[in-house]
């Protein structure tokens, strides 16, 4: 695996996929792109990522919430530690994976520790974002003022349209609703970058990386291919 120390995103070859990959400082996030269609979430693929910068893999069977697992070093190379849809660690060399296939890859990063969150509009409205800046600051002390976030490749706006219940579920947290609806279409990374500032994230902190799924015929996306719908994975870690 190749990697920057820089502030960029490249496009690297990560196991046997496609990814956005950037390294800085201590840690190192990635967003795999595609496959397009296939088997959704293949094992066979994460088996790929284990090497001599990721020693283990962690992710969730995800349920649309907003539980979060802290995960320490392990000896087994790939677990799936149970239903939720967030995974926090301090440990170096530990991957923490989501998948996706519309819904926002949330990856946050500080000194000694990083997570990994899954967020649909669901997740939105159980506010997992302000879950997972709750247990950095309660595990870690780490105050969201020295938190990196990166929202990856997801539906945008304009092909998001959602029911009255959604918005409704949505307006409870009082954010600038340009920010993230144009009447009934849904814009889930405006929203929570909209929601991470509202907590104490610097907007300088926030960075939206990748496409719409729907619109990017590399993407995974459930939205235009249903059942058929292949899935991304993304990632973060501590480096060893």
């Amino acid at each position: 695996m190749e990697t920057t120390t820089d502030h960029s995103w490249n496009l690297r070859i990560f196991g046997h996929d496609r990814a956005l990959v950037r390294s800085i400082d201590s840690t190192t996030m990635a967003f795999g792109l595609g496959p397009p269609r296939g088997t959704a979430k293949d094992p066979s693929r994460l088996a790929t990522i284990i090497g001599d910068k990721v020693v283990a893999l962690r992710y969730c069977h995800q349920v649309h919430g907003r539980a979060i697992h802290r995960i320490e070093a392990g000896s087994e190379p790939l677990v799936e530690v149970g239903p939720g849809d967030g995974l926090m660690t301090a440990a170096p060399g530990v991957g923490l994976l989501v998948w996706t296939a519309d819904c926002v890859p949330v990856l946050l990063a500080a000194e000694g520790a990083v997570v990994a969150v899954h967020s649909g509009w669901r997740g939105c409205a159980a506010d997992i974002v302000g879950a997972a800046i709750e247990r950095l600051g309660r595990d870690h002390r780490i105050s969201p003022e020295d938190t990196w976030v990166a929202l990856g490749p997801a539906v945008c706006g304009g092909c998001y349209e959602v029911g009255p219940e959604v918005l409704e579920a949505l307006r409870t947290f009082g954010l600038d609703e340009t920010r993230w609806r144009d009447g009934n279409h849904f814009d889930l990374r405006g929203f929570l970058t909209a929601r991470l500032e509202a907590l104490g994230v610097p907007a300088g902190n926030i960075e939206t990386v990748g496409g719409c799924t729907v619109e990017s015929p590399e993407l995974a996306s459930f939205r235009r291919d249903g059942e058929a719908a292949g899935r991304q994975w993304s990632m973060v870690f501590l480096n060893l």
